[in-house]
C-alpha cells in the first residue's frame, strides 16, 4: 500500500512539472513572437516614412515640371527645392525644405515677402534634407529619415527648357 502512494505522488509531480514546462514554452513563444512582430512594425514604419517622403517630393516636382519651374534655392537661408508655377495669371512659388525635424511645404505668391519658414505645412518627420542641382534638369535629393538612414534619389525635369536657359 505504501508503494502505491509513492507511485501516485510521482505521477502527480510529473503532471505538474509537465504543466509548468508547457506554460514556460508558451510564454517563451509568445515573447519571441512579440519581439519579431515589433521589429516588423518598426521596419514597415521606417519604410513607409522613406517611401512617403520620396513619393511626396517626386510628385510635387512632377506637378511643377514646366519650363524653368524647378530649381534648387534657399528659403530664408534654408536649402529648399523651389517650384514655380502660374495659376490664373498669378505667379506662385512653393518651397520644400527641412525645418525643425520635418519636411515642410510653403506655397506663396511670388511677390509676397516676409514669410517665415515656421509658416510652412509640416508634411513628414525627417532629420535632414540635402539638395544638389547636378545640371539644368537633374536634382539630387538626399533625405535622412528619423531612423538616420539616408535615402538618395534623382529627379529629372522633362520640360523643354531648364531654369537657366530661359
Amino acid at each position: 500500500m505504501n508503494i502505491e502512494k509513492k507511485h501516485h505522488i510521482i505521477d502527480t509531480l510529473f503532471v505538474i512539472l509537465l504543466l509548468f514546462m508547457f506554460a514556460f514554452c508558451v510564454v517563451t513563444l509568445i515573447s519571441l513572437g512579440a519581439s519579431v512582430y515589433q521589429r516588423n512594425v518598426d521596419t514597415m514604419s521606417d519604410n513607409f516614412n522613406d517611401r512617403t517622403t520620396f513619393a511626396y517630393i517626386s510628385e510635387k516636382i512632377r506637378q511643377s515640371d514646366t519650363n524653368g519651374g524647378i530649381s534648387m534655392g534657399d528659403f530664408e537661408n534654408i536649402p529648399a527645392i523651389v517650384l514655380e508655377q502660374e495659376i490664373n495669371q498669378v505667379s506662385y512659388t512653393t518651397y520644400l525644405y527641412q525645418y525643425e525635424g520635418f519636411l515642410c511645404e510653403l506655397m506663396k505668391k511670388t511677390s509676397v515677402e516676409g514669410i517665415s519658414p515656421a509658416g510652412g505645412q509640416q508634411i513628414i518627420e525627417i532629420n535632414d534634407l540635402k539638395i544638389e542641382q547636378l545640371n539644368k534638369k537633374i536634382l539630387k535629393i538626399s533625405v535622412t529619415g528619423i531612423n538616420d538612414e539616408v535615402t538618395t534619389f534623382y529627379v529629372s525635369s522633362h520640360s523643354q527648357k531648364g531654369r537657366d536657359s530661359e
